[in-house]
């Protein structure tokens, strides 16, 4: 039998490739720099710059309806958040410093375009077609691809005939043109997802008119600041505030004063913000008694808002769906930008765009100055760049139907391709970073393994992937709020009867799930044939010893004995963990 010259698990080379250099390439990143030795990783990256929807979203009004404290990196909190929630323009600066703090750029390439990967069976590798922004294409082979651009990655149009008749100004809420001045114009805002619930009390501001076009609704709910959670060390204090809504809470001096000088304090207060976020689950199962006293609360809510007067238009605004079926949103000042006289609500439909506005169904026309299209995004759970895997199959094909991917996170048939916020993932509750963050992990988990064991490939087995899509399913149908009749972008083909593409529970129980592959769903292909150096053991090495004790050898001051401790806590022989350091 031959052996490899080396320590237990030594790492051998291995090239990565992340699609995007959002949130989940930054993760990714960060997390390859920490636990991996041997690697090489590019990020490529369409835009200019980092954070993905923080680079491109900049419309007025754009901002999270996480909780700041809730919407950074579990392990980088950001004391200097402006307020309880946080505008675009801040996060990408958060995200941008990120990058910068840790040296992440010199993993990425900007202004690259992915255009499509084909796996190449023989070598163990990914063949990625690439484009510069000049229109140059090149390629470029790894061993893992990491797809981390997300189902909301194109921008869409809204589908209404005739646009390019409009001769007024018109732009999409994704790409927003910064030069629009609606200082006393005529505007018409299309659709009332997200962008369009922030977007339009800002352009009430200065219009001489504004029509918001809402064929369909979601609920309008009591944005989560309202809860009464003070800085730690200012609880009573004049200088505390209790929290307010987007762009209401600002933190004071003496606040953020408070956030750096006491990590202990910050900790206890980011954990209150995100906890609520926690304990909001419950009202997204289907007919529990939180579900049925949210939907009581937020028509109470919306119904005062609106106030007696407006109560026609209160109704047309109160779903007839449960909270969460169609993504929740705060909307800070949305339902009293409404009420005001030179703004109006039309819930026909739009039939097609004039020369000098929009007609709708009933026979009506409109004339604007300019529209806003909030119109969202061309949702493809399947990647935006065609993948060929096995046997010459595409995922577009595999997936024609619906995504068949095990655990949110990989596919049959497609060896060493991962998935960070794809199918089945968690963008229905709590902070979409912190699951991305449990992916990205989980990813880096796979790469190690393939770099210790020197292996070809890992690939989930069809078997798990079937039971585990047919168990979402059921469990979506059986319990959750998703699963009720409602057309979402959280379903398979945005239809109302589509597939639930969550995860089946709460953000917690998809992090327990992830936190440890299960490798016997896998099926794993060593590098080398079936004796010799393929033997499934070789990573032992020849050696017989660990890295640590050969880092001792050296003369690296180390601890060969982390097994006795006081306590029983938990113990590793990773080198890195068992440097001493000298007091």
């Amino acid at each position: 039998m031959q052996f490899r010259n080396q320590f237990h698990s030594q790492q051998t080379p291995i090239r990565i490739i992340h699609v995007g250099a959002g949130a989940a390439g930054l993760l990714t990143a960060f997390k390859a720099q920490k636990y991996l030795k041997n690697f090489e990783l590019v990020c490529y990256e369409k835009n200019t710059g980092v954070g993905g929807t923080w680079f491109e979203n900049r419309y007025p009004g754009c901002g999270c309806d996480v909780p700041s404290h809730s919407y950074t990196f579990s392990f980088e909190p950001n004391a200097d958040w402006s307020g309880y929630y946080a505008y675009a323009e801040e996060i990408h600066a958060y995200m941008d410093g990120f990058c910068k703090k840790y040296g992440l750029e010199r993993f990425i390439c900007f202004e690259t375009t992915v255009l499509g990967a084909e796996w190449d069976d023989g070598a163990g590798e990914w063949v990625v077609d690439l484009m510069r922004k000049d229109g140059s294409r090149f390629t470029d082979r790894c061993n893992v691809i990491v797809n981390g651009s997300g189902p909301l990655n194109k921008w869409k149009w809204p589908a209404v005939p005739n646009r390019e008749a409009f001769k007024g100004k018109i732009c999409h809420s994704s790409a927003w043109d910064p030069s629009i001045d609606w200082t006393d114009k005529k505007v018409a805002v299309i659709g009332c997802g997200a962008s369009g619930i922030q977007v339009t009390p800002q352009l009430a501001k200065g219009s001489k008119s504004l029509t918001l076009f809402a064929r369909t609704v979601q609920w309008i709910t009591p944005p989560l600041g309202l809860q009464d959670i003070r800085v730690p060390g200012t609880e009573d204090t004049p200088e505390s505030k209790a929290p307010g809504t987007l762009g209401k809470h600002a933190y004071t001096e003496a606040e953020t004063r408070a956030m750096r000088i006491d990590p202990a304090g910050f900790l206890r207060y980011r954990k209150d913000v995100d906890q609520i976020l926690q304990r909001w689950f419950s009202v997204f199962i289907r007919d529990s008694a939180a579900h049925d006293e949210a939907i009581k609360a937020m028509t109470a809510i919306i119904r005062q808002r609106f106030g007696e007067k407006n109560k026609e238009l209160a109704d047309a605004f109160i779903p007839d769906f449960g909270p969460g079926c169609r993504r929740n949103t705060p909307g800070e000042g949305f339902i009293e930008a409404l009420i005001q006289d030179h703004v109006s609500t039309v819930r026909e439909e739009i039939q097609t765009f004039t020369e000098t506005g929009l007609a709708t169904a009933d026979g009506r026309k409109f004339d604007f100055d300019i529209i806003v299209c909030a119109t969202g995004f061309d949702v493809a759970y399947t990647p935006h760049f065609p993948v060929k895997g096995l046997g010459g199959k595409t995922m577009k094909e595999e997936w024609a139907k619906k995504p068949r991917i095990y655990m949110t996170v990989a596919t049959p048939g497609f060896p060493n391709f991962f998935h960070i916020g794809g199918p089945t993932g968690n963008w229905g509750s709590g902070c979409v970073l912190a699951s991305h963050e449990v992916q990205a992990d989980y990813a880096i988990q796979a790469c190690l393994k393939i770099s210790t064991e020197r292996l070809h490939s890992v690939m989930p087995k069809a078997d798990p992937t079937e039971q585990y899509m047919e168990f979402t399913a059921g469990w979506h149908a059986a319990h959750s709020c998703w699963g009720e009749d409602c057309k979402s972008w959280y379903k398979n083909g945005g239809r109302a009867d589509g597939e639930v593409m969550l995860w089946c529970g709460s953000m917690l129980h998809m992090m327990k799930t992830l936190k440890s592959p299960r490798w016997e769903d896998y099926e794993i292909r060593r590098r080398d044939g079936e004796r010799g150096e393929g033997n499934m053991w070789a990573f032992l090495g020849a050696f017989g010893r660990t890295e640590l004790e050969m880092a001792a050898e050296k003369g690296v001051d180390v601890d060969l004995s982390p097994f006795l401790r006081n306590g029983d806590k938990n113990w590793d022989l990773e080198l890195e963990s068992n440097i001493l350091v000298a007091k």
